[in-house]
């Protein structure tokens, strides 16, 4: 089963791209997402050689999936910047929302056995996510990634 978790995990995110995402802002968000990716690899490829968890893929870039990697994480980024609210209060509800939301997701990854945990938890992963998207939150703003354009 856990052949296909990884690729519905990024068609679903990249419908929900193209449903969502402002394509006159994409030239600037698109950074985002880059950014985003090269964390999700950076924390995973660290946690893989640590042991902490494993990934099974049939498509891997450092131990993460591709299909992870560049669809959920990439697009979910780009879209991410785009909506980020400017109010500290909502940023901060847009954080947990998010960390939700992919806390769902792998437990869902975990139930498929698409994703393992052998020296890791739940509330570890719930902790990596907020102070992740904490930093990508003030990055985004600190870099004027979510600036609104005149169409």
């Amino acid at each position: 089963m856990y052949q296909y978790s990884w690729l519905i995990s990024a068609i679903v995110g990249w419908i929900i791209f193209f449903m969502l995402a402002d394509r006159f802002r994409v030239k600037y968000t698109i950074w985002g997402g880059i950014i985003i990716s090269a964390v999700q690899l950076l924390v995973d490829a660290g946690a893989m050689h640590l042991n902490l968890y494993r990934v099974h893929s049939f498509f891997h870039i450092f131990g993460s999936s591709i299909f992870f990697t560049f669809g959920l994480v990439f697009t979910i980024g780009i879209l991410y910047a785009q909506f980020l609210p400017v109010s500290p209060l909502l940023q901060g509800i847009n954080i947990l929302v998010i960390t939700a939301l992919f806390s769902i997701e792998e437990l869902l990854f975990l139930k498929t056995g698409a994703l393992e945990y052998i020296n890791w938890n739940h509330q570890s992963s719930v902790f990596i996510d907020v102070v992740v998207l904490t930093s990508y939150t003030w990055l985004v703003s600190s870099l004027g990634l979510n600036r609104k354009l005149d169409h």
